[in-house]
Parts: C-alpha cells; structure tokens; sequence
C-alpha cells in the first residue's frame, strides 16, 4: 500500500512540519509514504491511502483543499479551525462557512463576528465554534491528540465517523548532559545561581505571555526569562515591550532545531500556558518534558492525560496569575523539586509517547 501524507514539511517554521516529517519515517519502515506539502492531483487520485495534517493556520491550506476533494484519514493538531477560516475567507465566504456549522441562526453572530475579527485571538467566542464539521464530515477517519479534540470532532458530526485518540509522538531527545547545559548558559548570559524560566514557541496571545512576564518582574532574582520564537504580530510584540524590558527578558527568534536543544538544555522551567485553548497538543511542552525540564501548563482536557507527578498545572482565568506565580516560586526554590518532576515528565513521555508505542495506532487506521 502506498500512502500520500499532505502536511507542511520542514522547513516550515512550524511544529506539524517536524511531526510529520517524524512520522513519515516511521512509517516508512511498513509502507511506502510519500510525504508532500502540495500534491498534484494526479498524485492524490492514485494514492492507496491519503492522511492529512490539519492546522489552525494557513499553512494547512493545501491539505485542508486536498482532504474534501479527495477524502482520506484526517488528523487534527488544532480542533479549532476558526482562525484558518478568517485568513483565508472573503466576509460571505466566512458567512456561510458559520451557517454551514452552526445552522442559520448564526448567520447574524457570524456578521458580528467578522466585523470584530480583529479581537479573534483573544475573544472566546471565536474558540467556542471550531468550525469543524466540512472537514469531520469528508473525512473516513479523524485522528486526534487529546479528550478535548476528540470531543470537539466528535460535536461536529463526527458521530458516524471513526474518531481515534492517539498520543502526540514525541522523539525522545537525548538526556543533557551537563556540559551542554552550562555551554548554553554561558551563551546566553545566565548564571549558575540564576534559575531560568523559558517560553518557546510561536507568542500568540493565548500563550499567556504578559502574565508569565507580569509575575517574573514580581518575583524577581533570581528568576531570568527566555522568550524563544517569533511573534504573532509586530503590534503585540510592542505591547509587551515595556514588560520584558522590566523582566529583563531575554530575546530569542525562531531556531532550527539544533539550537532549540541548546535553549531546552539551558532551561531550568517551562511555561507553556495556552488560553483560550484551541484543542491542540503542545508538540513543544513535550519535547521540553522529554528532556526532563519541569513544565507549567494550563488545566483542561487538552493536557487531562499528563499525571501531577509530570507537570504543574493551574487553572485559566482569575486565578491564573496568582498559580502561576506559586508554581513558579515553589519551582524556584526547590531544585530537588525541578529534579523530581523532569524525571517524571521524561519517564511519562518515554513510556507513552515514544513512535514504537503509537505506531500501531496508525496502522490500524490506514491499513
């Protein structure tokens, strides 16, 4: 059997490319795979079995176009499609995509919320109507990372569909050795007695930035913050100007991934908050727990299946930043603690997140 995989593919700045690249590989030890980010349609008509690596942003335009034509097994890294549609759609476009959802009765909040889509990042009603169900209802199957996605396929129409959890595969990285640790530390300024407190990825909004910035100008020394990745815009990053500077941020863009062990070696915790939560996987939080870093995470069904003993995990909303500051402060002070809980979290990922422990899962699917 040959299988077509349609997916952004390195070097895509984006952490479904390096996915897909990874389970390309493994795969290819049972199949033939044929991994591309726009195939003819030639190529999609001869295809045994099609998989396709669903996003919330535009670089999924490709295989979100491919998988209604030519339906195969979807998988969704996002299971809040809402922000895809807004990049891509003309005002009645956007219109009728919210009918077809929701029904009639949302044309009128549909024109309400194109007209105040510049609030979309942050604005809940925008997470609460994923937009799912063209996608869920072509597909022959749906695969996804966590309860609250397949809850959200499942809403969508999926009730006659075949949805499948399967844990988000991480290749385990190698251990740190502490030779790396202290190369990289030196690299970027930080000293032994300083405790440095990193947030990766790509800073959105809904990654929580200013109140992780908020609480480590509170707490002060010896907490250093690592803010590694691109902005979502240049507008947010200027609104935040002022609070790095008083956190004494240090200022890192998109790395490859070489680089990108050396800023996880040198970290002592990562934040990885997401709210409002789009359903996803955070691809990166995992990495960072198979290195063994202690991560703080945001509570909800999407990280339901991490043990207490892996990650630290608060509540969204009210209470936010005061957790958040405990957790840290609590982390801060104990490096027994830090220890303890990025061993945790490597031993969790290892068992249970390996690609020889879900591969069988995949197959299942596709074949």
């Amino acid at each position: 059997m040959r299988l077509l995989l349609v997916s952004p593919l390195p070097p895509a700045p984006s952490g479904v490319a390096d996915f897909s690249a990874g389970l390309a590989a493994a795969l290819r030890n049972r199949m033939e795979v044929d991994a591309v980010e726009a195939p003819s349609r030639d190529a999609l008509a001869a295809a045994g079995r099609r998989l396709y690596q669903i996003g919330n942003n535009g670089l999924h335009c490709a295989a979100y176009e491919a998988a209604l034509e030519f339906p195969g097994v979807v998988e969704l890294h996002d299971a809040v499609l809402h922000h895809f549609f807004l990049g891509r759609l003309n005002r009645e476009q956007y219109i009728e995509e919210m009918v077809y959802n929701e029904g009639e009765w949302a044309r009128s909040e549909a024109e309400g919320l194109w007209d105040r889509r510049s609030h979309a990042e942050v604005d809940e009603a925008y997470f609460k109507r994923p937009l799912l169900r063209r996608i869920v209802v072509s597909a022959e199957a749906v695969i996804v990372h966590n309860p609250a996605a397949y809850q959200a396929a499942r809403q969508a129409g999926g009730a006659e569909k075949r949805i499948v959890e399967i844990p988000h595969f991480i290749d385990p990285p190698a251990a740190v050795e502490d030779a790396e640790r202290g190369d990289a530390r030196r690299d970027l300024g930080v000293s032994d007695e300083e405790v440095l407190v990193s947030c990766f990825g790509f800073q959105r909004p809904t990654k929580r930035l200013r109140t992780v910035l908020r609480v480590a100008a509170r707490l002060g020394a010896p907490v250093r913050i690592l803010i590694a990745g691109r902005f979502g815009s240049a507008d947010y990053e200027a609104s935040l100007t002022s609070l790095m500077e008083e956190a004494g941020a240090i200022r890192v863009p998109w790395v490859p991934e070489a680089e990108f062990r050396r800023l996880a070696a040198a970290t002592d915790v990562c934040v990885n908050l997401r709210y409002p939560a789009a359903g996803e996987t955070s691809g990166i939080a995992m990495r960072l727990m198979a290195m063994a870093r202690p991560t703080i995470l945001t509570a909800g069904p999407e990280t339901s299946r991490f043990p207490d003993s892996a990650a630290v995990q608060i509540d969204s909303g009210e209470a936010e930043e005061a957790m958040l500051a405990e957790s840290l402060k609590l982390l801060v002070e104990h490096s027994e603690l830090r220890l303890a809980m990025g061993e945790a979290a490597r031993n969790h990922l290892l068992e249970n997140h390996g690609i020889e422990r879900v591969l069988p899962a995949y197959l299942d699917v596709l074949t």
